[in-house]
C-alpha cells in the first residue's frame, strides 16, 4: 500500500447560481420501483435519477387523493377538512395576495419563467372545469386555471380525446371513460396486434411537449420552472402492448399484506369507491400486471425527458424532483384504490436530484431515511433555489438532506381524509377516527398487521396528541452546538489548543474543549469480497456530523494540486452517537504513487 497523508482542510462554499426546476408529477405512483428495492420492476430511468441523486424512502402525502395531495404540495398547508378532498384548490385565491398561493409563484415573482404541461394541480390541463357528477365526459366551460396567479403558461393538448373529454381518462381510439361501461385496464395494439407507439396515449404527447419547452427554454435561456404532470398509473391501466411484455404474470410478487389488519376499525379499512366506475376490475392478477405496465410506460416518457435535459447542457444547473402524488392498494389488505391512510396508501416515491457543483456527489444515489412529508417541498424548493420562505407554509425543509442522506428527518408525519386522521412516526402509525384509535407497530415490518392499541395506551396517547401538533425535525448547526460555551464562539478558534480548529472538530464531532478528543479517520485493510473485490481492501474511515450548516466531503490526491472524490467509494455510515456517524469508504489500491487526503469541510 502506498503511503497516505491526512489532513483536514476548511474551504469557504462558492456562490452557487439559483437552478432551474424540473418537477415531474406522477399520478397515483406507488413506491414500487426498482430504486425501491423492488427486483421485478422495470423502471431504469426512474432507478438512473434515484442513482445521481436523493431517494427519500419515507416520504408521506398529506391526503390520499389527487387533488388534496397536490394542493398541500403547492401551498405547503397541512390538511383540513376543506382541503382534504378532490375539490381543494377551490381554496386557492381568486385575488392576488401578498403571500405567493404557492411555491411555484414564489419562484414567478423571482425571475423564474413558470410552465406547467399535463397534470400538475388536480385537473389534467390546469383550468377548473365545470362538469357533471360523475365527471367523465360533458364537460361543457373551463372557467379559469386552478392556481391563478402561478403560471406563465398552462400547456395541453387535447387532441383526439377533445377538452370536453377527460384526458387522465384516456383510451387509444379517443374516448374517454363513461362510469359503469368502460374496461379497467387497456392493453394498447394496433389492427395487427402490434403495440401501439407511446404517443398514442396523453403521456407520449406530454413527454414531447416537455421536450420542445425545455427546447424553447435552452434557446432563450431563462430561467425556468418547468413542472411536468403524467397521468399513469392513475385508472384506467391503459399502455401500449410493449410495456405489457415486460412483466410474465407467472413471476409477479403477490399482494402484501394480503389481508386487512387484525382488529382494525372499519373506518381504516374502507374500500375506496373509485373502481366501481370500471368493468374488469375482478381479475386482480391482470390488474396488477397492467398497473406495472403503466408505471412502465411512464418510466419510459420520464427517461425521455431526463434525457433532453442532459443533450441540452442543462443538467448541471437545473433541480429535478420526482413526486409520485399518494399510493395505491393493488390488492393489497384485500383493497383496491387509495382513499386510506395506511401506509400503502400515504407511503409514495419522491426522489431530488441537485444540480452538479451545487451539492458534492459523495452521497449521490445514497437513499435518505429520515421522515419527510410532502408540505415541506415548498420550504425545501425555496431553501434550494436560495429564496426567502413567506410565512403561510407548515412544512420544515429538508434540504439538509438532500446534501446529507444521514441527516434526521421528522418526528412525524401526518395525513388525512375525510374524518379520518393518521399520524407516523418511525416506528409507529397511528389512524383515529370518531375517537377510535388503531395503533400499528411498524419497527420490523413497514405495513400494518395488527392493531395493537390495547396493549400501548401510553403511545396512543402520545400520538393522538401528535394528530394537531406539525412534526418537526431536529437541527444542529454550529451556533446550536456551542450555545452556552464562550470558548467556542469562534468557529476559527482552538479552544483546547490541540490543532484542530473548532469548527474543525464540530464536523468531525469530536469534542472541542477536550485536547485528547481529535477528529478520528484512519486507513484499514477490510474483506470487501461480498462487493466483488477482494478480501483485503483499503478502508478510510472517519467521523462526522449530520449537520444542517456544514459539508463533510472527503476528497484524494496523488499530486496535492488535483483533489476530487472520486474514485473513492461510499461503503456505509453508522450511526456512533446521534447524529454523528462513523462513514467507511474503500480506496483505491494504487502502488505507483503516494496517495493524500483531506476532507473539505465547507459552510452549506
Amino acid at each position: 500500500m502506498s503511503r497516505l497523508l491526512f489532513f483536514l482542510l476548511l474551504a469557504a462554499a462558492g456562490l452557487r447560481a439559483a437552478p432551474n426546476v424540473l418537477f415531474i408529477a406522477v399520478d397515483d405512483l406507488r413506491p414500487e420501483l426498482g430504486c425501491y428495492g423492488e427486483a421485478h420492476m422495470h423502471t431504469p430511468n426512474i432507478d438512473s435519477l434515484a442513482s445521481q441523486g436523493r431517494l427519500f424512502r419515507n416520504h408521506y402525502v398529506a391526503v390520499p387523493t389527487c387533488g388534496a395531495s397536490r394542493y398541500a404540495l403547492m401551498s405547503g398547508l397541512r390538511p383540513t377538512a376543506s382541503t382534504d378532498g378532490n375539490d381543494a384548490f377551490n381554496q386557492m385565491p381568486s385575488s392576488p395576495t401578498s403571500n405567493p398561493e404557492s411555491w411555484v409563484e414564489l419562484l414567478r415573482r423571482n425571475g423564474w419563467r413558470t410552465v406547467s404541461i399535463g397534470k400538475v394541480a388536480h385537473e389534467p390541463d390546469g383550468y377548473r372545469w365545470n362538469y357533471p357528477s360523475t365527471y367523465d365526459i360533458g364537460r361543457s366551460s373551463a372557467t379559469h386555471a386552478e392556481m391563478r396567479f402561478s403560471w406563465d403558461e398552462i400547456l395541453y393538448g387535447h387532441d383526439k380525446w377533445g377538452a370536453q373529454r377527460y384526458p387522465l381518462f384516456a383510451y387509444a381510439d379517443g374516448n374517454g371513460r363513461v362510469s359503469g361501461s368502460s374496461p379497467a385496464y387497456e392493453v394498447g395494439v394496433d389492427a395487427q396486434g402490434q403495440s401501439l407507439p407511446d404517443d398514442a396515449y396523453p403521456d407520449g404527447q406530454t413527454a414531447q411537449a416537455a421536450i420542445a419547452k425545455l427546447r424553447e427554454f435552452a434557446d432563450d435561456g431563462d430561467r425556468f420552472c418547468l413542472a411536468v404532470g403524467f397521468f399513469k398509473p392513475h385508472l384506467p391501466f391503459n399502455a401500449p402492448k410493449a410495456y405489457y411484455d415486460l412483466y410474465d404474470p407467472a413471476g409477479l410478487p403477490a399482494p402484501f399484506p394480503a389481508a386487512k389488519p387484525v382488529g382494525a376499525t372499519a373506518a381504516t379499512v374502507a374500500q375506496s369507491g373509485e373502481p366501481n366506475a370500471y368493468t374488469s376490475t375482478g381479475d386482480r392478477a391482470a390488474l396488477r400486471r397492467a398497473y406495472f405496465a403503466c408505471v412502465s410506460y411512464v418510466d419510459a416518457q420520464i427517461g425521455k425527458v431526463l434525457a433532453e435535459l442532459d443533450a441540452l447542457g442543462l443538467r448541471d444547473n437545473t433541480l429535478v424532483i420526482l413526486w409520485g402524488d399518494h399510493g395505491w392498494c393493488l390488492d393489497d389488505y384485500s383493497l383496491l384504490g387509495k382513499h386510506i391512510v395506511l401506509e400503502r396508501g400515504v407511503h409514495s416515491p419522491l426522489i431530488v436530484r441537485a444540480p452538479a457543483g451545487f451539492a458534492p456527489q459523495t452521497f449521490a444515489g445514497v437513499a435518505a431515511d429520515g421522515l419527510v412529508e410532502t408540505i415541506d417541498l415548498y420550504p425545501t424548493i425555496a431553501e434550494l433555489c436560495g429564496l426567502d420562505l413567506p410565512a403561510g407554509p407548515e412544512g420544515r425543509s429538508f434540504a439538509p438532506l438532500v446534501f446529507n442522506p444521514f441527516a434526521p428527518g421528522k418526528n412525524h408525519a401526518y395525513s388525512r381524509i375525510g374524518s379520518t386522521r393518521s399520524v407516523r412516526t418511525p416506528d409507529w402509525r397511528l389512524v383515529e377516527t370518531g375517537g377510535t384509535s388503531d395503533l400499528y407497530d411498524l419497527s420490523t415490518v413497514r405495513y400494518e398487521l395488527e392493531d395493537v392499541a390495547a396493549s400501548n395506551p401510553g403511545v396512543v396517547g402520545e400520538l393522538n396528541a401528535a394528530l394537531s401538533v406539525a412534526g418537526t425535525r431536529p437541527t444542529t448547526t454550529y451556533d446550536s452546538w456551542s450555545a452556552g460555551k464562550p470558548l467556542l464562539a469562534d468557529p476559527g478558534g482552538d479552544a483546547d489548543h490541540d490543532g484542530c480548529p473548532n469548527r474543525m472538530e464540530y464536523a468531525a464531532g469530536s469534542d472541542a474543549l477536550d485536547p485528547g478528543s481529535k477528529p478520528s479517520q484512519g486507513i484499514d485493510f477490510e474483506d470487501l469480497s461480498h462487493l466483488g473485490l477482494s478480501d483485503r481492501e483499503p478502508v478510510f474511515t472517519f467521523t462526522a456530523l449530520a449537520a444542517d450548516d456544514l459539508l463533510t466531503t472527503p476528497l484524494t490526491s496523488t499530486d496535492l494540486i488535483n483533489w476530487a472524490f472520486d474514485p473513492l467509494l461510499f461503503l456505509d455510515a453508522t450511526e456512533v452517537d446521534g447524529a454523528l456517524r462513523r462513514l467507511r469508504f474503500r480506496v483505491p489500491e494504487d502502488t505507483a504513487e503516494r496517495r493524500f487526503f483531506r476532507f473539505e469541510i465547507s459552510p452549506r
